[in-house]
């Protein structure tokens, strides 16, 4: 689901739809200007040189030149001439066709050439030229030039573009980082223009989010600090009361109130890095022992898989509270029909996997991934059936990632709902 979020839909990038912006232009340019050169500059320029050449062989045609003459006079201009007279006959090319095959219209060539017939005395010159197709070959030629062009500025502009958008490819990686909880996030400010603002304010609003969290932190641990002498003190009042309902009920208000406060410092003891006494454990026994404490209850446990003896790197008391803090939350969201919560533990891959499937009513799509923020929960009503203050998961969710490991929940085929915990394993 997060690799989902995280992977870029493609006709969504901003970057995609510029590079489209520039193929689009460089196409549109690029086929503007082949027709123009179809359409405008290659006719104008091939009915100018006809009526130029038309002259030019007529010119040559009045001279009545010889046949070194006429091949001096053509070549600058790839004229070639036939001349069929009385007393010689002569052609300065040999792919040249008759003046009778010209005038029957018989000519084959593998050439584009335009043809002239000028009569000059008693003999007849027949004039070849092949402007046009020269013309056409340079206009080809320079077409394949700009497309190069075209194609060398994309290339060009592909990478700038690229370079230019890296801060925004950090910002969205930024934001995929704040979302999923990381807030010791400080992106490098590569740039003094709109996006080095933007990533400058980004910066400034995660570290004021930070300290926004810290200082509510502080302050709930404080609270909690200073709750503890007036329930102490309210303890000890009570005691001296009557023993009937009224005192029942005040002492299970002030153990509510005791059980947040102990959730909300062990919360704050879990965040902090040497609030941890780790050492080598078997994880096996710790399974089975905390299983155990729940088998009188409804609808039961069943340790469905587990290791023999494998040994893991935990705080042997945090990892406690975290499976029974688990299977207190299986419990309290089953059914009068659920099956026995399955607990099952296994390695893979040099971590530990372990598995809390309760057979219950299952977890709100909306909120699948909000249950381990602190006081959230699912029913908003806080009714003392379900019980609670919103603290359990998050405190498992601590507990995991002190270890280096994770925690994930999520739905099951048919009823209720997994957490899958992964903690490495001692090598």
């Amino acid at each position: 689901m997060t690799e989902n979020k995280r992977t870029p839909v493609l006709r969504g990038s901003i970057f995609v739809k510029l590079l489209a912006v520039m193929l689009a232009m460089a196409v549109s340019l690029l086929l503007m200007v082949t027709g123009f050169f179809a359409l405008v500059v290659y006719p104008g320029t091939i009915a100018v040189a006809e009526r130029v050449f038309k002259e030019y062989a007529r010119s040559i045609a009045a001279s009545s030149p010889s046949f070194e003459t006429a091949k001096n006079l053509g070549k600058p201009l790839g004229l070639q001439v036939r001349y069929d007279g009385p007393n010689e006959n002569w052609s300065t090319s040999d792919n040249l066709p008759t003046i009778a095959e010209v005038q029957d219209g018989q000519t084959h060539s593998s050439f584009r050439r335009e043809y002239d017939l000028e009569p000059a005395g008693n003999g007849t010159y027949l004039f070849a030229w092949d402007f046009g197709e020269r013309v056409h070959a340079v206009h080809t030629k320079l077409l394949w030039l700009l497309l190069f062009l075209m194609l060398s500025t994309v290339l060009v502009a592909y990478a700038l573009q690229k370079r230019l958008l890296r801060p925004v490819r950090a910002l969205d990686s930024g934001v995929q980082r704040l979302s999923a909880g990381e807030l010791d996030i400080v992106l490098p400010v590569r740039t003094r223009d709109e996006f080095g603002a933007l990533t400058d304010a980004f910066n400034k609003m995660v570290l004021r989010v930070k300290q926004m969290i810290q200082a509510r932190d502080q302050l709930l641990l404080d609270v909690s600090h200073e709750l503890r002498s007036p329930l102490t003190r309210m303890r000890v009042a009570l005691e001296l009361l009557p023993d009937d309902e009224d005192r029942a009920g005040m002492a299970a208000d002030l153990d509510e109130m005791d059980t947040m406060i102990r959730e909300l410092l062990e919360l704050e003891r879990v965040g902090n890095p040497h609030g941890l006494r780790k050492a080598k454990e078997d994880f096996a026994s710790i399974l089975h022992e905390v299983a155990r404490t729940f088998e009188s209850q409804a609808p039961g446990v069943r340790v469905v898989a587990y290791p023999e003896s494998i040994l893991v790197d935990i705080d042997a008391d945090k990892v406690r509270v975290l499976l029974r803090n688990l299977l207190e939350n299986a419990f309290k969201y089953s059914l009068p029909d659920s099956k026995p919560v399955h607990l099952s533990a296994r390695e893979s891959c040099q971590t530990l996997i372990i598995c809390v499937q309760d057979d219950g009513q299952g977890i709100p799509a909306a909120h699948i991934d909000d249950i381990f923020e602190p006081f959230f929960r699912i029913d908003p009503s806080r009714s003392k059936k379900t019980g609670g203050y919103g603290l359990g998961l998050s405190l498992c969710k601590r507990i995991t990632e002190s270890h280096g490991g994770t925690i994930k929940a999520e739905n099951n085929p048919g009823r209720g709902a997994s957490f899958i915990v992964t903690l490495p394993v001692v090598t």
